[in-house]
């Protein structure tokens, strides 16, 4: 909306009114002063300072221009894009360095393994077929932070059992390594026997002994009594024959083989045990 102001001075507004006296009080006198070249100029002077006065306008704010850009930049923020990117950005560098854990780890080759049996085995109470049972004494580590933990349950099968007939002859015990479970869970084991604790127990009667020992003594006496003559040197014959005997008789003897409760076996890892790491 414009508001217009004329300024009228104060000559403007007393000419003026000097001129509307003079044509009330003397009509007569009216052509004169028109033709008056001061007057007139006068009346043009005013006229023209009425009309080339510049006009002064008040400004009221249009209800458009409140839209400011501002609230445009508010809306559509350039902050939340730059959070979101740095974000993607994080994850791709993580990934990208993030570096595969292990899952396996593994027991040699070649490791031994300490067994403590869980049952008496005797050539003579067991058979060849029977499976057995040892548990480990210590715990076998391997890469990677896995092991097998100590009281481990390895399962043997017997395979091979043996006698000994004389003072000589050696006692068989063979085994086949079969696994190994702990922690719920099994796993085929590659193993060899390498030793065991193996206790020789006589087998033969006590009636075997005092024959052999009865011959010895006979013998014994006969040779005295050839070479001496006498009831001496028969004596001497007796009790030489008698121990020779009663060597004979233990030389002679059978014997059965155990390996105790508790009794140490002995394995060695043939190939690699593969486990999972936290298997333990």
């Amino acid at each position: 909306m414009m508001v217009k102001y004329t300024r009228l001075t104060v000559s403007s507004l007393a000419i003026a009114t000097m001129t509307l006296t003079a044509c009330k009080s003397e009509p007569a006198k009216t052509d004169s002063l028109k033709n008056d070249s001061a007057l007139a100029a006068n009346l043009a002077l005013a006229n023209a300072d009425t009309s080339a006065k510049p006009q002064l306008k008040d400004t009221v704010t249009s209800p458009a221009m409140t839209k400011t850009p501002a609230t445009k930049v508010k809306t559509k923020t350039p902050a939340t894009k730059t959070t979101t990117t740095a974000t993607k950005t994080t994850t791709k560098t993580s990934t990208g360095t993030k570096s595969t854990a292990p899952t396996t780890g593994t027991v040699a080759s070649g490791t031994t393994i300490s067994l403590a049996s869980t049952a008496k085995v005797c050539t003579n109470t067991n058979a060849v077929g029977d499976n057995i049972t040892a548990t480990t004494t210590e715990t076998v580590s391997g890469s990677n932070g896995v092991a097998i933990p100590a009281g481990a349950t390895v399962n043997l099968t017997v395979t091979n059992l043996k006698r000994s007939e004389n003072m000589n002859d050696k006692i068989i015990m063979e085994f086949r390594v079969v696994s190994v479970s702990f922690s719920g869970k099994t796993y085929p084991l590659d193993a060899n026997v390498t030793s065991a604790d193996v206790k020789r127990i006589r087998d033969e009667p006590k009636n075997k002994d005092i024959q052999k020992v009865a011959i010895g003594a006979a013998a014994g006496a006969i040779a005295g009594k050839l070479l001496g003559k006498s009831t001496k040197g028969a004596v001497i014959g007796g009790a030489a024959g008698a121990a020779a005997g009663a060597g004979v008789a233990a030389a002679t003897a059978n014997y059965q083989g155990c390996i105790d409760q508790g009794g140490q076996i002995m394995l060695t890892l043939t190939g690699p045990l593969t486990l999972a790491v936290g298997a333990n």
